[in-house]
């Protein structure tokens, strides 16, 4: 839980600052292109945090590594991008307050949309503070997916099989509604999710090719799991948060539940469901 406090003190703090600051800057908008071409690279490493804005990522077969179009204000915040080459390409890129205190524009201004290769597996990391994420993951080669999204809503979308195993997703949501479609096309054996204050909806459909272990820790919001109707599934879940949980179409066997297809399917989703405020449902798609 103290990750759940940390959360409403950092939510609360963002609104305090906003109620009693300096004067606000004036905006200078000003945008900035980059891109890095395709070399000798077999995967690229991609780290994004961006403290303030909406963001957008997204998969494109140029021939480019990545490619990115900013717009910022000037006045409030400065960009630093950094790339080393190598067999595994790494790219960083934040965006950050150049003032000690305070947020001294309209946070909307700021804009980065990021295209990453489809070429060459990734491992995306992405960090976000206050503003919209929409990542579109259709295409890409996602070998490790990692997301912490502060306040503002956030969507996530794989409609493409991914080509290649998947590590690991891991996703931890703040303040505001998390809306993942598709998790079932990313390929991945380990999926952690970790609930802030919000709802979240996590659709696994897709092309599944092997079981995966799935853990949901739970939020104020509640989280909705969507399942394929193909898919087994087994949950386990803290004896106090067992009141909070929604499974039409399972059945209890020692401290487990199981779907009723579980014994038959060939795709299996291990499922452990731990502490949290909201409820958890899983619902058949």
């Amino acid at each position: 839980m103290k990750n759940l406090f940390w959360v409403v003190g950092f939510a609360s703090t963002l609104l305090m600052c906003g109620c009693g600051f300096e004067e606000r800057v004036p905006a200078q908008m000003i945008s900035m292109d980059q891109s890095q071409p395709v070399g000798k690279e077999k995967s690229l490493s991609a780290e994004i945090r961006f403290d303030i804005g909406s963001l957008e990522v997204t998969g494109d077969n140029r021939p480019n590594l990545y490619a990115m179009d900013l717009e910022y204000d000037k006045a409030s915040y400065e960009p630093e991008s950094h790339y080393d080459t190598g067999e595994e390409g790494r790219f960083s890129f934040r965006l950050h307050s150049i003032h000690r205190a305070g947020l001294h524009s309209d946070h909307q201004s700021n804009r980065l949309r990021l295209n990453l290769t489809d070429s060459i597996p990734v491992k995306l990391n992405v960090n976000t503070g206050v503003g919209d994420t929409r990542l579109n993951l259709s295409g890409l080669k996602v070998e490790r997916l990692e997301i912490e999204a502060g306040v503002g809503a956030s969507k996530l979308s794989a409609y493409e099989p991914n080509s290649i195993d998947c590590e690991t997703v891991r996703i931890k949501n703040g303040v505001g509604s998390m809306d993942a479609v598709g998790l079932g096309n990313l390929n991945f054996r380990d999926f952690d999710f970790e609930g802030g204050v919000g709802g979240a909806n996590l659709d696994f459909t897709g092309d599944w090719r092997h079981g995966a272990d799935v853990r949901i820790q739970v939020g104020v919001g509640g989280v909705t799991m969507k399942v394929p109707r193909d898919v087994g599934v087994r949950v386990e879940a803290e004896k106090h948060f067992l009141s909070g949980l929604h499974l039409d179409g399972f059945s209890q066997r020692d401290s487990y539940y199981y779907s009723t297809n579980y014994d038959n399917a060939k795709i299996r989703l291990s499922v452990r469901v731990v502490t949290g405020v909201g409820g958890f449902r899983i619902t058949w798609v």
